[in-house]
C-alpha cells in the first residue's frame, strides 16, 4: 500500500470518529480514557511550562481532531488557541463546544501554507506527527518559521507490542506507522529542532480493559521509573525549541 493510500484511508477512520467523538472511538474504558488523557495533557501542559511558554500567550494544536484537548486543557492556560485538523466532521464537533478564545479551521495538514499562521508561543502537536509521518520533515521545519517552542507527543514506536499491533487492520485503517524515538528525534534535529524534553509514560494501551486498568495502575510511575519499565510504556512526549531559523 503507498503512503497516499494508506493516508487517504486513515482520512476516512478519522473522519468517521469526528462524527462519533475520538474517546469513543479510541477507548474501551471511560476510566482508562479518564486517566491517560488527564494524566498525559496534564504533563504536556508541564512541559510547556518547563520550556517557558507563557500561560497568557497564544498556541497552536496542530491535529486537534475533535477539540478535546484544546477546549478541554489549552483553553483553560492559554488567552489564544487555534485549532488546525484536516478531518471536518471532528472540526464540527470542536467548534460546538469551542470557547470565543479557541477557533478551529479545517486545513490539509500536509500541504498547507504554514507561513500564513501568524507567530505561536508554542505549538502542540498531539498524536499527530505518525499520521502524516512522509510529511513530518516539512511540516516540524516549516512550524519553526511559526514558533520557538513545540511540544509533541507520539506513542512509543519502540514498543514491539505496538509495532505488530500496526500490521493489524484496525491499525492500518487508523494511518498508525509510530516512529521509533532516535527516528522523531533524529527529523527535529534536521529540520533545525533540538530536543531538551523527553519522557517515556503511561502503562496502558487504549484498549486496556477498565479491570485491568484499575489493578496495575497503582505501579504505574514505579514502571516508568524504571529502565525495564520504561521498555513497556506507551507515549513519549517531546519538549523541542528552535535552533536555527526554518
Amino acid at each position: 500500500m503507498s503512503g497516499d493510500q494508506s493516508l487517504q484511508i486513515g482520512d476516512r477512520y478519522w473522519d468517521s470518529a469526528g462524527h462519533r467523538g475520538y474517546a469513543e472511538v479510541m477507548y474501551r474504558s471511560r476510566d482508562v480514557e479518564a486517566h491517560v488523557r488527564g494524566r498525559l495533557w496534564k504533563r504536556a501542559i508541564e512541559i510547556a511550562e518547563a520550556l517557558g511558554v507563557p500561560s497568557g500567550g497564544r498556541v497552536l494544536d496542530l491535529g486537534c481532531g475533535d477539540g478535546a484537548f484544546a477546549n478541554g486543557t489549552l483553553a483553560s492556560h492559554y488567552r489564544f488557541v487555534d485549532g488546525l485538523d484536516k478531518s471536518e466532521a471532528a472540526i464540527s464537533r470542536a467548534k460546538s463546544t469551542a470557547q470565543p478564545h479557541v477557533s478551529f479551521r479545517t486545513i490539509d495538514l500536509t500541504s498547507f501554507e504554514y507561513d500564513l499562521l501568524p507567530p505561536y508561543d508554542a505549538a502542540f502537536l498531539i498524536g499527530i506527527l505518525h499520521h502524516i509521518k512522509a510529511a513530518t520533515p516539512s511540516v516540524v521545519k516549516a512550524l519553526g518559521r511559526r514558533t520557538s517552542k513545540m511540544i509533541i507527543l507520539e506513542p512509543n514506536g519502540n514498543h514491539l507490542v505496538r509495532k505488530a499491533l500496526e500490521f493489524t487492520t484496525t491499525y492500518r485503517n487508523a494511518g498508525e506507522d509510530s516512529f521509533r524515538a532516535k527516528q522523531l528525534t533524529s527529523i527535529l534535529e534536521h529540520a533545525g529542532w533540538k530536543t531538551v524534553i523527553w519522557k517515556r509514560l503511561n502503562l496502558f494501551p487504549n484498549f486496556t480493559p477498565g479491570t485491568l486498568y484499575r489493578m496495575l495502575a497503582p505501579i504505574e510511575q514505579r514502571m516508568e521509573n524504571s529502565r525495564f519499565g520504561r521498555a513497556l510504556c506507551t507515549v513519549d512526549l517531546y519538549g523541542a525549541i528552535r535552533t536555527s531559523a526554518a
